[in-house]
């Protein structure tokens, strides 16, 4: 069955922050994979083997870090927002990244053993492929590892130049590299569809007024140390192949025109309320007001970015670099399109695509005719059903409250009320 996209593909949390001239639209932004496997829909993981000398292999084997490489990136293949992490409001629910059939490491293990195989610790690419085969997959992924780790410590002194006193701090450092290559193998001929080897190098730190050795014993164990960075790693090897989003800064750039401040000013305001249909709104407005502002151009590409638009984000980025070939119109552009690229490799593995669309009523809603009502949210303000106070009583509405104007006659004011209904509010009850 077929996924269905059809929200925004980018997380907006963003606000507006200030940097230099500019303003930074914070987001996540889809990032294609390094290599695109076409036809790969179901998949296995091999247990990873260590490739360190023999007097290593069991060491390696009591604590499984092959195994537990392969446990991490199952676990990333099946995130529904891959990348997208706790840094604030997600807009993207219906967006997807877990586009593939992953079979359990320990279905995998049972035809292992029922086969015979792995038992030498290694098993071949041509293996991998018949065993693929009889679970239906498409591709197998294999590979090995290698890891190292290097440990330091440090003392550093330090004298009162008051009380002659010295103290001491003691540091100690923990680094572990690991490296892993992982082969794709096609199931149906049993040739490596593609090969890639990646690095992590993670460092640990810890410090002690005691000792030395105190500083080392609260640093983690080399296993655990170890075990973090095949979780790190992981990260690496599924991206290679699956399209994963990052999270960044997208800038934004003030128009050329003074006249429109006030308006880029609003537009921001409208982002941090989480509102880019009415900031879209804002800035098109300005860029259609002149169409050869290089920022605007840019600006309504960035927004187009923003909500995962990406064929209608090129089309602006291009125009703002044809009128200012500024490497960070440069950039821009060849963001967007790689992102586009991304979104493209999802359509290749059958996901089906709809654009967000902004609200076109945005525009309209900016224009409306607002009125406040006097005093506090405690006070109660009263709303006739026709412009006189011998009226009925429509609806007792709180002060310092925004309402939508919908007519005027006389000293009265029609507003929208809560419900769909309408009243009327005297003047003298609105903040002038």
């Amino acid at each position: 069955m077929k996924n269905l996209f059809s929200g925004m593909f980018v997380s907006t949390v963003m606000l507006f922050s200030p940097v230099l001239t500019q303003a930074q639209l914070k987001c996540y932004s889809l990032k294609a994979p390094e290599k695109t496997i076409e036809g790969m829909h179901k998949l296995a993981i091999l247990n990873f083997e260590n490739r360190k000398d023999v007097n290593w292999r069991y060491y390696s084997t009591t604590n499984d870090y092959g195994g537990q490489l392969v446990d991490y990136m199952t676990a990333k293949l099946l995130e529904e927002h891959r990348g997208v992490y706790a840094r604030g409001e997600n807009y993207m629910e219906r967006y997807k990244t877990n586009v593939y059939t992953v079979v359990e490491r320990g279905e995998l293990d049972k035809i292992m053993q029922e086969q015979s195989l792995g038992a030498s610790g290694a098993v071949s690419d041509g293996d991998a492929a018949e065993v693929g085969k009889l679970l239906g997959l498409d591709v197998i992924i294999s590979g090995g590892y290698t890891t190292d780790v290097k440990s330091s410590s440090k003392t550093n002194s330090n004298t009162n130049q008051k009380t002659g006193k010295t103290t001491y701090t003691h540091s100690a450092t923990k680094t572990v590299n690991v490296e892993v290559t992982m082969k794709i193998i096609s199931v149906e001929t049993g040739q490596i569809l593609s090969m890639t080897t990646k690095n992590k190098t993670i460092p640990k730190s810890a410090s002690s007024s005691k000792s030395k050795s105190d500083a080392y014993n609260k640093l983690p164990s080399d296993q655990v140390a170890i075990s973090d960075a095949m979780k790190a790693i992981s990260m690496d090897l599924v991206s290679y192949f699956t399209p994963t989003f990052v999270y960044q800064g997208l800038d934004v750039e003030k128009p050329k025109s003074k006249d429109y401040k006030a308006d880029f000013k609003e537009a921001r305001a409208k982002v941090k309320e989480k509102d880019l249909s009415a900031a879209f709104a804002i800035v098109k407005n300005v860029y259609d007001s002149d169409p050869y502002d290089a920022a605007m151009a840019h600006n309504m590409g960035v927004l187009y970015e923003a909500v995962g638009n990406y064929k209608q984000a090129i089309q602006y980025h291009e125009n703002a670099y044809q009128l200012d070939d500024s490497k960070a119109h440069k950039k821009a552009l060849e963001r967007t399109m790689n992102s586009k690229e991304a979104l493209d490799e999802l359509g290749k593995m059958g996901v089906e695509i709809t654009p967000y669309v902004f609200d076109e009523s945005a525009g309209a809603k900016l224009n409306m005719e607002m009125v406040t009502t006097a005093g506090k949210k405690k006070d109660r303000v009263t709303a006739y059903t026709e412009a006189n106070k011998g009226s009925d009583v429509a609806a007792k509405v709180p002060g310092d409250t925004e309402f939508e104007v919908l007519g005027r006659e006389g000293s009265f004011v029609k507003v929208k009320l809560l419900g769909g209904k309408e009243g009327w509010i005297s003047k003298t009850d609105l903040d002038k």
